[in-house]
């Protein structure tokens, strides 16, 4: 694989924005909306099955919808801070700016978003969901239109595991009328930020044909300070698309390709707490080199076809495309220094500071040391990932008798795989500076490929009775991986061993709501939660298995005359028979085989989600809209067991990196000409290994509240100046203590742009 990204200034992002400056256009056309007034997620709402037309309020379990609008108060690029807005997500940072997310629901696990389905426009977008579902790539939350969460029973409509839920973002559609849009940011750490489309619509016979360009670039010199090397990122990405619908609507074609690009000088590698507390925004000479460089590439065709005013036809073919290589440092030989066994990792070098001296000088490249040649481990994870397959949905409503029918019947055939041809090279540290003193052939760390097929129906029936709801559905997976490995880089010898991992799962939902009247529901629901052992897991481990309970209910306040006050209350419990964790680069992987799974046993996770909104109008022109979200969740394992990937646990201890408590509140005041909105979200004390009662010093992820704040002002109705800060009152706080040492998370950085709609 070839990787062209160079390092972009201001100057690589001027002539797409001022192509969009100067388009001429029409007035300005909702994001939402098509020409004919129907929602443009129509058709995608159901995602990856396709088919039914319903609102979240309509569905009988856990589902936020973030629409255009709540998006663009803040601009986030980063995809950790637009999910603080949406209750039962876990968020385990790494690196500042969200380039690699870790994303759990309801306590399932963060690490690398392995247990959510990720989606974009009904795709899934796990490089390879079924051989390699640890997500290394997440699509960029900057140029999104909508972000839909979905927990719950309606999780099994998506597949193929079910312990957690689903994320699905919406990119932007094609307008209907002439439209350019770019939005402009620069901060002062050097960061340039720019989201510019164009498109349009045009009449031909019996026909309308249309079309969308748009790029997303984000560049930034980086906020961590290292004397050589960088620490910044530049990433592009764009998007094209070609629409074709009839005069009528009843048909639809759309074909979408995208393409990004990402450098970032990213590390592991963390701080010891002295270090930290002196400046947590300092990174070692060691990890001078580490670089993530990759690419991914999408390619999609989606048909619709509205058969009648009740049923609709859906079919996507697709196929993902994505390579990446993270050189970064990964092991560390000690044997010519210290020589002491805890001294050997570099987790336990930063978490034995008064012990590991001789080591610690290597990797702060203290002045005038001469380490021994291979101190330093670079391993060279390099890996290329594809995902292709056809899905197909048919949904639409009958009547029987008094009975009203929300009907989806769905069929998804998929393939993906992954090709592994690493290495690992050995350094030394001389006066700050790596030397490379021992250059290693790739492919002789790890040599493997992984594929996967899988087959997948689903079917789910939405009754309505008078005031009773009651969906139920049903999933079918049937999957068959294989994992070929050889011990050296010749890949024409007989594989030095192989690994399969095949299935067949039904896995069940149901849930009821019931309207006591015309502003209260209560509702709930329980199906079954499932997650597959990776085809690399060692023989004897089990799948994750789960029931998973919940139950709560939605006020609306329209019929009691408080026009948009809403109420959504609901409480959880994932009822784990066998919780599954799998190793990781990001876990500490140097550690362990990555790719292995391991059994954590029974474990319980219960709480209560709850969510709240309302706009109120202060006089005259003057409205100030208010949101809040609360999270709270409790662990438990409920055996005790110990192993290389969980370490030691009792029976009572809870899991790692799942806060008890999150809360985030928006609030805004929105005038004719100008809006301010600020969020604060404050997250408490976590865990970094499991455990019971107060937390370790050298365990502790400390809580802490971060406060963003933007505002607008319009110079004309289609030229708005742009001002954000994010973490306004600086807070220096531990983002992650994994795999190895303290990191932090971003400092305060100020924004200052433009944005242009024509």
């Amino acid at each position: 694989m070839m990787f062209s990204l160079r390092r972009a200034s201001i100057g690589s992002v001027a002539l797409p924005a001022f192509l969009i400056i100067t388009s001429s256009g029409s007035a300005f056309a909702q994001d939402t909306q098509n020409a004919s007034g129907n929602n443009v997620y129509n058709g995608l709402d159901v995602i990856t099955v396709t088919g039914a037309r319903q609102s979240p309020d309509d569905i009988s379990g856990s589902v936020t919808f973030i629409g255009p609008e709540e998006l663009a108060l803040q601009s986030y690029s980063d995809l950790s801070r637009v999910l603080r807005l949406a209750p039962g997500v876990n968020i385990q940072e790494e690196d500042g700016y969200g380039l690699r997310p870790n994303i759990g629901l309801r306590g399932s696990g963060s690490d690398r978003s392995s247990k959510v389905l990720l989606m974009e426009d009904g795709v899934l977008m796990a490089p390879a969901p079924y051989s390699a579902p640890a997500a290394y790539y997440v699509p960029m939350t900057g140029r999104m239109n909508a972000v839909e969460v979905t927990k719950g029973p309606a999780t099994v409509k998506y597949g193929p595991n079910t312990t957690a839920g689903a994320i699905a973002f919406f990119s932007t559609p094609i307008p209907t009328e002439p439209r350019a849009f770019a939005d402009i940011l620069v901060s002062d750490q050097g960061r340039q930020k720019i989201h510019a489309y164009a498109g349009n619509e045009i009449q031909l016979n019996g026909f309308k044909l249309g079309g969308l360009v748009e790029t997303y670039q984000d560049h930034a010199d980086g906020f961590k300070e290292i004397a050589r090397g960088d620490t910044g990122f530049a990433i592009e990405d764009y998007v094209v698309k070609l629409g074709l619908r009839s005069d009528d609507d009843r048909h639809s074609l759309q074909l979408k390709y995208q393409y990004k690009d990402e450098v970032s000088d990213e590390t592991y590698l963390g701080l010891t707490q002295s270090d930290f507390d002196a400046n947590p925004y300092q990174r070692y000479a060691a990890s001078q080199l580490d670089e993530m460089v990759n690419d991914h590439t999408t390619y999609q065709l989606t048909h619709n076809f509205t058969i009648n005013r009740d049923w609709t036809l859906t079919t996507i073919g697709y196929r993902t495309e994505f390579a990446r290589n993270w050189r970064k440092l990964d092991r560390f030989d000690n044997s010519s220094l210290s020589g002491q066994s805890v001294c050997q990792s570099l987790d336990s070098i930063l978490s034995n500071e008064a012990l590991c001296g001789a080591e610690l000088a290597v990797l702060r490249g203290d002045a005038g040391l001469v380490s021994a040649d291979d101190v330093l481990q670079l391993r060279a994870n390099n890996r290329e990932y594809y995902a292709q397959g056809i899905q197909s949905a048919i949904g639409g409503t009958f009547i029987t008798g008094e009975l009203t029918h929300n009907l989806v019947a769905s069929v998804r055939y998929h393939e993906d795989g992954v090709d592994r041809f690493q290495d690992q090279d050995g350094y030394r540290i001389d006066n700050g500076a790596m030397v490379l003193t021992t250059d290693n052939a790739p492919g002789t760390q790890a040599n493997r490929i992984s594929d996967a097929t899988a087959l997948s129906l689903y079917i789910e029936d939405s009754i309505t009775a008078g005031p009773w709801t009651v969906t139920a559905g049903v999933r079918y997976e049937d999957v068959r991986s294989q994992q070929e490995r050889w011990d050296t880089p010749d890949r024409n010898l007989t594989p030095s061993s192989v690994r399969e991992n095949n299935y067949t799962e039904f896995l069940p939902a149901l849930s009821a709501s019931y309207a006591l009247n015309d502003a209260l529901t209560v509702l709930g629901g329980i199906h079954r939660g499932f997650a597959a052992a990776p085809v690399s897991s060692r023989v004897g481990t089990d799948p994750e298995e789960s029931t998973v309970y919940e139950a709560g209910f939605r006020l609306r306040g329209d019929s009691l005359g408080y026009s948009g006050f809403k109420i959504d209350a609901i409480g959880f419990f994932n009822d784990y028979s066998n919780l599954l964790g799998e190793c990781t680069n990001s876990t500490g992987g140097s550690q362990c085989d990555i790719g292995d799974a391991f059994n954590g046993g029974a474990v319980d996770v219960k709480g209560l989600e709850l969510t709240a909104s309302n706009t109120y109008d202060i006089g005259g022109t003057l409205t100030l809209p208010l949101s809040l979200s609360y999270t709270y969740t409790d662990t438990e394992f409920l055996t005790t067991f110990s192993d290389s990937f969980w370490g030691s646990v009792a029976a009572g201890d809870a899991l790692p990196y799942v806060p008890s408590h999150q809360f985030t509140v928006s609030v805004g005041l929105e005038g004719e000409r100008f809006g301010l909105n600020g969020v604060l979200n404050t997250v408490s004390d976590t865990r970094n290994v499991a455990g019971q009662g107060s937390i370790n010093n050298n365990d502790l992820i400390g809580g802490r509240t971060l406060v963003d704040l933007s505002g607008h002002y319009d110079l004309t109705e289609r030229v708005a100046l742009r001002v954000k800060v994010e973490n306004l009152f600086d807070k220096a706080y531990v983002a992650a203590r994994r795999p190895y040492g303290l990191r932090p998370g971003k400092p305060r950085e100020i924004f200052v742009g433009a944005t242009f709609d024509f």
